[in-house]
């Protein structure tokens, strides 16, 4: 393993460390080099500030994964990101409780956006509107997510996604109900 990874995931750790312990606010470079013995200079030769280290973290533990796979996004793909939050979940409640610029929940929005944009490409073929659709769904579901983690994931990852998966289908069911009813002859 390279210097640079070594140094990468001893910092990685450290953050993690922490976050056990503190809100992200709260947490200084400073505390995350002393915690791995390092100086700031490296943290600042590898990261450009916490945040950028804990978008490091999701990618390479969790979403890199993800894009060497061969297989097509969909609700499995929910659950496993459900999964992976919820085994980690002190860490990425931390996280996503942070907003604004490089934070976390900006991260996962830009992330979750293409895998449902790509399963789109597929369902609304050819719809001027498929942006849309997609952006609609994405923010729906890392808004679930969030909301799910941050009120301390009652629901298993299995429960919360099939709840998501009934809502989702159950409306569309309702649409489609209500759009042949008003197309009928009185």
């Amino acid at each position: 393993m390279p210097d640079s990874s070594i140094t990468k995931r001893a910092l990685a750790e450290a953050m993690k460390t922490l976050m056990k312990q503190y809100p992200m606010e709260k947490i200084k470079i400073g505390d995350i080099v002393a915690l791995c013995n390092m100086n700031r200079q490296s943290f600042y030769y590898h990261f450009k500030d916490k945040y950028d280290l804990v978008n490091w973290i999701y990618y390479t533990e969790f979403f890199e994964g993800i894009l060497g796979s061969s297989e097509e996004p969909d609700w499995g793909m929910i659950e496993r990101i459900c999964d992976f939050f919820y085994e980690n979940k002190v860490f990425y409640s931390n996280a996503l409780r942070v907003r604004g610029q490089n934070s976390f929940s900006e991260y996962f929005n830009e992330v979750i956006h293409p895998l449902i944009r790509a399963h789109f490409d597929t369902v609304y073929r050819n719809d001027p509107n498929q942006e849309f659709y997609a952006t609609f769904f994405a923010d729906s579901i890392r808004i679930s997510i969030t909301r799910w983690l941050l009120e301390g994931a009652q629901q298993t990852p299995q429960e919360f996604v099939t709840l998501i998966k009934k809502a989702a289908t159950g409306f569309a069911y309702k649409l489609i109900e209500d759009e042949e009813q008003s197309s009928e002859p009185n």
